[in-house]
């Protein structure tokens, strides 16, 4: 899809939403990552901060952009790091580089120079041209670009390839915070000369049956499609999503996280819950964008029996049922539901560590036993 903005435009509520998801998980992310690479003893280690569709910087409202928020967020974090950061902003419209480029020195002069960056690359041109030829350089060299965070953020479905995103995500530590429109895609998707850029989008013509579909199953059927694309053939291990919607509550687009570390995808969601505190993983223009207030909550009665409708008559790990919850349940925080589940005797510890009390959870592998429900007497 072709981008019709100005140079600087006026941001909007979903931009602003996407942006505390981004600053929250980035927070997080930044410290984690650093002690891990430190530990791993990676040489000459940094951390890669990548912002594929930078903008100009600002919008006309005067709010920062993602790359000044990246760079406020390590400058201002309360933590040290133990590997230094690099930031590569890409933008491939020239006016709207420059702007950027601009309002980059003017922040840096401001706030001054730092430790905790390394180095700041801004570039001119197309994202998925630049990446590749950043991949390609590292397997010539032999040389890993992990730890990293890619941030794409392109406008409409077809300016990032799975290619690009497996490629990305078989480099070590990496992952992929990305934008895909519904909208967009669900408007074009009879339009023949749009197809081919579909297939580089899904990796392949998987999509396709969706031109069979009625219009309430297409956004359900593209969802699941491209999330198990994502798995499958962009190398990715784990992958959420949070959906954006308007005033009419009508679905505009996705952002996907790909991660193939558990730790990640805990942070991602925890910052995911900051913006929705539902679990239902939606922001829309119909909810008060002031207290991003959001639809129905996801109570840990909820998660309680979700774990005993799924999990009944198996015996996991305490490890296992959390990743189960960060996987496959809308929850990221899940002790209290193991609680619950114990006191009405839903649940049994099958080997408990010495001292334990019940209702406490702390050793990961501790076995947990999910009773089978009894059916009700016909």
């Amino acid at each position: 899809m072709n981008d019709t903005l100005s140079t600087i435009w006026e941001g909007s509520d979903h931009t602003f939403a996407k942006h505390q998801i981004l600053e929250t998980y980035l927070k997080a992310w930044m410290p984690i990552m650093s002690r891990q690479s430190h530990k791993l003893g990676i040489s000459k280690a940094e951390l890669l901060f990548v912002d594929g569709f930078a903008g100009p910087g600002s919008y006309t409202g005067g709010e920062d952009g993602s790359p000044i928020l990246a760079l406020e967020l390590v400058l201002s974090h309360s933590h040290d790091f133990h590997i230094p950061i690099s930031f590569l902003f890409i933008e491939k419209d020239p006016k709207r580089h420059a702007t950027l480029q601009n309002v980059v020195n003017q922040y840096m002069e401001t706030r001054g120079k730092s430790q905790r960056i390394k180095d700041i690359k801004i570039k001119e041109g197309d994202c998925e041209t630049i990446l590749t030829k950043v991949l390609d350089s590292c397997d010539q060299t032999i040389r890993k670009i992990g730890p990293a965070f890619f941030f794409l953020d392109q406008f409409g479905f077809s300016n990032i390839s799975m290619q690009l995103v497996h490629r990305i995500m078989s480099q070590p530590l990496c992952e992929v915070f990305s934008y895909l429109n519904w909208d967009h895609m669900n408007r074009f998707r009879t339009d023949e000369t749009k197809w081919a850029s579909l297939d580089r989008t899904f990796g392949g013509p998987e999509w396709r049956p969706v031109l069979e579909l009625e219009s309430h199953e297409r956004s359900v059927f593209m969802l699941k499609t491209y999330k198990t694309a994502l798995k499958k053939k962009g190398s990715s291990k784990y992958v959420w999503h949070f959906a954006m919607c308007d005033t009419n509550d009508k679905l505009l687009y996705w952002l996907f996280f790909s991660t193939n570390n558990l730790r990640g995808l805990e942070e991602m969601k925890r910052a995911m819950w900051k913006v929705d505190s539902a679990g239902g993983f939606r922001f829309s223009d119909k909810d008060n964008p002031s207290q991003l207030s959001l639809f129905r909550d996801y109570q840990n009665e909820m998660l309680a029996e979700d774990l005993t409708a799924t999990l009944q008559g198996k015996i996991l790990t305490v490890a296992k049922v959390e990743e189960f919850v960060l996987t496959e349940t809308p929850a990221y925080l899940y002790k209290t539901a193991l609680r619950l589940l114990e006191e009405n005797d839903r649940l049994i510890v099958v080997n408990p560590p010495p001292g334990r009390r019940k209702g406490t959870f702390a050793a990961a592998d501790m076995q947990l036993k999910f009773p089978p429900v009894p059916h009700p007497r016909a």
